[in-house]
C-alpha cells in the first residue's frame, strides 16, 4: 500500500500499528467518496489518539454563503476516528467494520475558519462501551482552535 502523495516517514511497528505507513490517503480506508470523503489524510497514529489534515472546502456541500456549516466540523472530527480505526483493521490484517455517528456532546464552533486552509483534526478516543465509542476532537488551522467536541459512535464489531 502506498500514499497517494508519496509522503513516506520511517517508522515503525508500535501495537500492531504500521507508522512507516503513514501519511496514507483517507479513501484507502474510507468508505466515503466524494463529494461526503471530507478528510484527506490520517498523519499520525499513536495509542487511541490519530491526527489527519485536509484542506477546507472553498464550494460543496459543506459551504453555504461563503462559509463552513458546523455540521462539516462534527464530521471531520467522525471521519477521522473511522479512519484511524480502519487504518488500525487494516494494520491487523481485518476487514474494516460498519458504523455511524449517534452522538454530539458539547461542540463548539468558531466563525473564523477559512475556506482553502489546511487543518489539522485531532482526535482522541476517551471512552468505549461495547461497541459505543467516545471520542473527542478538535479542529486546528496551525494554533488557532476552530472546533472542538466530543462525538459518540457505534460500530458493528459482529
Amino acid at each position: 500500500m502506498e500514499s497517494d502523495d508519496n509522503h513516506k516517514v520511517a517508522g515503525f511497528v508500535s501495537k500492531g500499528k504500521r507508522k512507516d505507513l503513514l501519511p496514507v490517503a483517507a479513501g484507502k480506508f474510507l468508505p466515503h467518496r466524494p463529494p461526503m470523503l471530507f478528510v484527506e489524510r490520517l498523519l499520525e497514529r499513536e495509542g487511541d489518539r490519530a491526527v489527519a489534515e485536509t484542506t477546507l472546502p472553498t464550494v460543496g456541500i459543506a459551504v453555504c454563503a461563503g462559509k463552513l456549516l458546523p455540521e462539516y466540523f462534527i464530521e471531520l472530527i467522525a471521519q477521522t476516528a473511522a479512519l484511524a480505526n480502519g487504518f488500525d483493521l487494516f494494520c491487523e490484517g481485518q476487514a474494516p467494520n460498519d458504523g455511524m455517528l449517534v452522538g454530539i456532546d458539547g461542540f463548539t464552533t468558531t466563525d473564523i475558519a477559512r475556506p482553502g486552509r489546511l487543518v489539522r483534526v485531532e482526535t482522541d478516543k476517551t471512552f468505549s462501551f461495547g461497541p459505543i465509542n467516545v471520542i473527542s476532537g478538535t479542529i486546528w488551522d496551525g494554533e488557532l482552535q476552530l472546533a472542538c467536541g466530543v462525538i459518540k459512535v457505534w460500530e458493528n464489531v459482529d
